[in-house]
């Protein structure tokens, strides 16, 4: 070979090679899908992979999470309330001309809402007992000590006439203390009687006079939620949220005639002019029916009736004529429309399309036009810099950044009722609207994947930390989609997860279905989170409070993977996850955690479960347990572990610095990654670590966006994977791994993480990197961070405010440094 062939060969060679190269980082990323709308507007896609097109228009509403909406007997008005994060506040929407014509922020409602007979009055559940924090934080936001005393009552009152809507002294409910209280349904009846749901007490109380002096009361099931009267007057129907019945009472002695069995989760009710009862059951995708004291008869609202978990109806509706029952789908992002005209034999005849968890509906008085109330907005999107400055979070005046919480909107939908035709349009395009995982990956390889590496795993272990967004943590890796200017905790804090991410693969497009912990976790561990806890966590973490709710609102009504495992025979255990252990000196310790884990759960992490322990001493609990394993060759197929650290204390005083707290967490991962690596059980072994939520730092892409890493010999090597994922992406590849059905609606929608494997191992040790910065450092004692800090609960996690720990972080680390604005460019065909 001449020489000149050889520097051609050479040149080939090189060539091959930085292609190679190139493509192990920049594969998929020329088809990637992005949270946001689409390049031709038509729909937009949401960080949890689903899309939404909401038929009619919309009228943004100043709050989120719309719980009722009401017309005025003239049908001139709509009024609406909302209870969210936002403004807890009501509106009142003129039909004519569909516009906002009044708003009261009453600064703490919830589920109920009722107008009396004429329409001049609307009450409304003033939900739980709040707290001196939010009084303070009302006394910031301007509101007078009238507004302040009014929200302290179990129900508020406001007079409408016309288009105006103002507040007016509240109600008290004699034998309610403020500790029991939390106030959900309201209806009312003729003679001025008004019907009080209490869900903290499982208590309904019947209030009457000139006064509204309580007259009765009456213990109903666990947690009750709605309260609706039926046409004859002669019955009060209460829907028991987590105790899957209907209470049906004598509307004067309020003496329960009888209790009817529904489905799960039993929310918003309506009466037929037939007597019909119609009861949203959340937790099991369907509609009860009852007549009389019977039930008659379940209706799907799910696109499928066989489908599992995860419609969500939370509302419902009757045309003016009784004969169309329209349903609120609030995790499928539509409402169901259901032929009830012929009595036991209710049929699906379509879906509309809605907005972002809708979670209210309602009819026009000439049966014309739906209603539909938004929970969560019409779409994600980044959260730096703030959209509104006066409720950022950072402490930057110039370039703040919001709370997650602040992400989420609420909006009313107007659609004009849908002929057959338009109908079944609209249905395809709700069908459109779905994840369609098989259009995100080859399915050749996924075939191949599942065969050669998949099946090959025996081992699980899942890793859930705690509320950090990409940018914050690898926005400086350098490789993949990143802003080094919003990173807080990067390459000298967090050594171990930027080489983990580099030499194995790069998620730079993994979001978290779950907005808090409160959420995030169950869907870390189910793939879906209850109507319970999505009402609930709105107000918890906005500083109003919440109500207490076990297992029975809680959980997942198609269990945890856990329980999964359970159902297959496979050996599981968890490290802090959902896993709690009482004890006295005189006493063993007791399991409280979730049922499904006693006996499957380790007693010595929860002993560390505090802020005096550290994420490195929780890591030698499990070696431990590995290396036992080792010798005995037994060791769970599942496991799955909190190591929530990387949470931080904030700023308090004399306490660990967060930078020290992150830390210490990419330490103890390190050293779970080299236990692992040099066990006799890495061959057959894959490790998932993502955070429960991104609720606590900026992201220029969305603020779902997560930090997320899969690692075991089958995963590939140098490698950005910009695949769209979710939490519950890695929930369905472990399901995967492990032979798992999928749980719910979400996991069996999620895109696979087919892409980021291989069918070529490669049996590599790991070796963990010292901490580069002092594990032990401590915040200063005093100053007016450590004294902001001070203020916040750290009892566990997120019961610190959010935004306030949001704000003492960037202040502390960034200090005035502006953050930038989020770059957009033209968006590639999906």
């Amino acid at each position: 070979m001449n020489r000149r062939s050889a520097v051609v060969a050479l040149f080939i060679v090189l060539l091959a090679l930085s292609i190679a190269m190139a493509r192990s980082y920049v594969l998929r990323r020329m088809h990637r899908t992005l949270p946001g709308p689409s390049a031709d507007g038509a729909a937009v896609t949401l960080p949890n992979g689903w899309r939404i097109s909401p038929a009619g228009h919309q009228i943004p509403l100043p709050g989120d999470l719309v719980f009722k909406m009401l017309f005025t007997p003239d049908g001139k008005n709509l009024v609406v309330n909302t209870g969210g994060y936002h403004d807890h506040s009501v509106s009142v929407i003129n039909t004519s001309d569909e516009k906002i014509t009044s708003t009261v922020n009453v600064w703490k409602d919830w589920a109920g809402m009722a107008l009396d007979a004429q329409g001049s009055t609307v009450f409304v559940s003033g939900g739980g007992q709040l707290g001196p924090l939010f009084y303070l934080q009302m006394k910031k936001g301007g509101a007078s000590e009238a507004e302040m005393a009014e929200a302290h009552h179990p129900v508020l009152r406001l007079s409408i006439k016309g288009g105006s809507i103002k507040a007016e002294p509240g109600l008290a409910v004699d034998g309610l203390g403020e500790k029991d209280r939390f106030v959900a349904g309201v209806a009312t009846a003729p003679g001025g009687v008004l019907y009080v749901v209490n869900t903290e007490n499982d208590t309904v109380y019947r209030l009457s006079g000139d006064g509204y002096a309580t007259v009765a009361s009456a213990r109903v099931g666990y947690h009750p939620y709605g309260v609706v009267l039926s046409p004859d007057s002669r019955t009060v129907a209460v829907s028991n949220w987590g105790d899957e019945s209907v209470s049906l009472l004598d509307p004067k002695t309020l003496q329960e005639k009888t209790r009817v069995k529904v489905g799960s989760h039993p929310s918003e009710m309506a009466y037929g002019k037939d007597g019909r009862l119609f009861v949203a059951c959340s937790g099991s995708n369907s509609v009860s029916v009852i007549d009389g004291a019977r039930l008659i008869e379940t209706v799907k609202t799910s696109i499928d009736p066989a489908d599992p978990v995860g419609s969500t109806p939370d509302a419902v509706a009757l045309s003016p004529d009784g004969r169309t029952l329209y349903v609120a789908n609030a995790d499928n992002n539509d409402v169901a429309v259901i032929d009830v005209s012929r009595k036991g034999e209710s049929n699906v005849a379509g879906f509309i399309p809605a907005g972002w968890y809708p979670s209210a509906v309602a009819v026009s008085p000439d049966g014309k036009k739906l209603y539909v109330g938004v929970g969560k907005g019409l779409q994600s999107r980044a959260n730096a810099p703030a959209h509104d400055e006066k409720t950022a979070t950072s402490g930057n005046a110039k370039s703040p950044y919001d709370y997650i919480g602040r992400v989420l909107n609420g909006a009313v939908s107007i659609v004009d009722i849908p002929d057959a035709a338009q109908l079944a349009a609209y249905t395809k395009q709700v069908k459109a609207n779905m994840p369609h995982p098989e259009m995100e990956i080859d399915q050749a390889y996924a075939e191949k994947i599942q065969k050669g590496a998949f099946d090959k795993i025996k081992h699980v272990l899942y890793i859930i930390r705690e509320n950090r967004t990409y940018d914050q943590v690898l926005g400086d890796l350098g490789v993949g989609n990143g802003d080094p200017k919003l990173t807080l905790f990067g390459q000298d804090v967090t050594p171990n997860v930027h080489r983990l991410a580099r030499d194995s693969v790069v998620l730079d497009n993994l979001y978290c279905n779950g907005e808090v912990s409160e959420d995030g976790h169950q869907w870390c561990n189910a793939a879906y989170a209850t109507d319970f806890t999505q009402k609930a966590w709105t107000n918890s973490y906005s500083r109003r409070g919440e109500p207490s709710g076990d297992e029975r609102l809680t959980a997942s009504p198609a269990g945890y993977i856990w329980d999964s495992c359970a159902k297959r025979k496979l050996t599981y255990k968890s490290y802090g996850e959902f896993a709690h252990f009482t004890s006295t000196p005189d006493s063993v310790p007791k399991f409280k955690g979730h049922k499904g884990l006693e006996g499957h759960a380790s007693e010595p992490w929860d002993r560390l479960e505090t802020w005096d322990h550290r994420d490195t001493q929780r890591a030698d609990v499990f070696l431990a347990d590995l290396k036992e394993a080792e010798r005995t060759g037994q060791w769970p197929n599942f496991i799955v572990m909190h190591l929530g650290e990387d949470h931080t204390e904030g700023l308090t005083g004399g306490r660990v610095t967060p930078v020290a707290h992150v830390a210490a967490n990419d330490v103890a991962l390190g050293k779970i990654v080299e236990g692992l690596s040099h066990s006799r059980f890495w061959a057959e072994t894959a490790i998932f670590v993502i955070e429960d939520d991104a609720q606590n730092g900026p992201d220029h892409v969305d603020a779902h966006r997560t930090v997320g890493l899969v690692l075991s010999p089958y995963v590939k090597r140098g490698f950005v994977d910009s695949t769209m994922y979710s939490t519950a992406s890695m929930i369905r590849t472990m399901e995967l791994i492990l032979g798992l059905p999928p749980m719910t609606q979400y996991d069996r929608g999620a895109t696979p993480m087919y892409n980021s494997f291989t069918v070529e191992p490669e049996v590599e040790a790991y070796a963990t990197i010292p901490a580069k910065v002092d594990l032990d450092a401590r915040n200063p004692r005093e100053g007016p961070l450590a004294k902001a800090s001070a203020r916040l609960d750290f009892s566990d996690y997120d019961r610190a405010d959010p935004d306030e720990l949001n704000r003492i972080l960037w202040q502390a680390y960034r200090g005035p440094e502006p953050m930038p604005a989020p770059v957009h460019g033209l968006r590639p065909a999906e």
